[in-house]
């Protein structure tokens, strides 16, 4: 687990240190909510964000099609069922094990899986499939951190096939503990409402982190990996 600076604190508030917030619309039988009420934890979970599907009509030609999360596979998947357009013949990679599950549902095969690190699931994918034509099926504002990464090695080409906004009426917390599950979730949050004195921050990577860190919020812990467990894993920390 890894820590940035200390944070900007605001003016007291009456907590609940036993509540976790995460900005996530958790599903029955979520790992994180599990993980957490066997610890005494209450949970509440909302995205800050919407999503809103961008149809598009056809699939540029790739020798790769990488996604780095499951709200871009299943988009994208749906989309080609609505088209009654047949699979790609391509290889498939996911940045993580939770998009390469979500994968798994579609193809037969997933290809290549990250560890859910951009920086080194990049460096692991070009030995791989350097000089290769890899699409990128991804959010209309994604952070496009692994073409980036890529640049130079491979021919990375984007595909929006969803919108995500941040929402209109994002409401204060008071968890003692916040879990933010990606840059937007965070600048929607932050960009309304202070950290409050004696809450503390978790990050489900470090893109999302160094997002904090540029809204001023400091000493924000980083999960393992972009899963619930470890998520779950990284409050927990915090609270022994």
């Amino acid at each position: 687990m890894r820590f940035l600076k200390s944070p900007k604190i605001a003016v007291p508030t009456t907590m609940q240190p036993n509540l976790v917030f995460i900005s996530r619309d958790l599903e029955p039988g979520s790992l994180f909510t599990g993980a957490l009420a066997g610890r005494g934890l209450d949970v509440s979970g909302r995205s800050l964000v919407v999503l809103q599907p961008l149809p598009f009509e056809s699939v540029p030609v790739a020798g790769w099609i990488f996604f780095a999360s499951r709200n871009a596979v299943h988009f994208f998947f749906r989309r080609l069922s609505e088209l009654d357009m047949p699979l790609p013949a391509v290889r498939w990679a996911a940045l993580g094990d939770a998009t390469a599950v979500a994968l798994s549902e579609y193809v037969a095969q997933v290809d290549f899986t990250g560890n859910g690190d951009p920086e080194e699931t990049a460096a692991r994918f070009r030995r791989l499939a350097g000089g290769a034509r890899v699409l990128f099926p991804a959010a209309r504002r994604s952070m496009r951190s692994i073409p980036e990464l890529l640049a130079g090695s491979c021919t990375c080409l984007h595909l929006d096939v969803y919108d995500n906004t941040p929402v209109s009426d994002p409401q204060a917390s008071d968890a003692g503990i916040l879990v933010f599950t990606s840059p937007m979730n965070a600048e929607c949050y932050f960009g309304a409402f202070p950290l409050k004195k004696g809450q503390h921050v978790v990050a489900i990577g470090r893109t999302t982190a160094a997002a904090l860190e540029k809204l001023g919020v400091g000493a924000v812990s980083i999960a393992d990996k972009p899963t619930e467990p470890a998520l779950a894993e990284a409050v927990l920390r915090l609270r022994s």
